[in-house]
């Protein structure tokens, strides 16, 4: 099983997209590609969970280390658009205390705004 990643900009924006599970098995695929393709943007970075399936902790500690990452290059990080069981699972672990969880890219984009 593989996901699929892509990235955007939108108003100075880095939006990150990641289709399908994001468990033991692909939490791997996704850090690879981090360390590969994704650097710090000058500004925000967006991670849209809407195509996210499912999340396991393997996951979430993938979440954990590109927030690490942002806050260490001082860069605001945020997550859009999950799924109602996608935000539980973000609530229940804590998560939605350490990174900013929106229901929508553009009120995430909104608050980017104001910040």
């Amino acid at each position: 099983m593989t996901i699929e990643i892509s990235t955007y900009s939108k108003e100075n924006n880095t939006i990150i997209s990641i289709e399908g599970r994001l468990d033991t098995t692909t939490s791997s695929e996704l850090e690879e590609w981090l360390m590969i393709n994704f650097t710090p943007p000058a500004g925000k970075a967006v991670l849209d969970c809407s195509k996210i399936d499912y999340i396991s902790s393997a996951g979430l500690r993938i979440i954990l280390n590109m927030m690490k990452m942002m806050k260490k290059h001082t860069f605001a990080f945020s997550i859009c658009c999950p799924h109602e069981h996608i935000k539980e699972v973000f609530e229940i672990s804590g998560f939605a205390t350490l990174i900013p969880v929106y229901r929508a890219l553009d009120d995430c984009l909104q608050q980017s705004k104001s910040v």
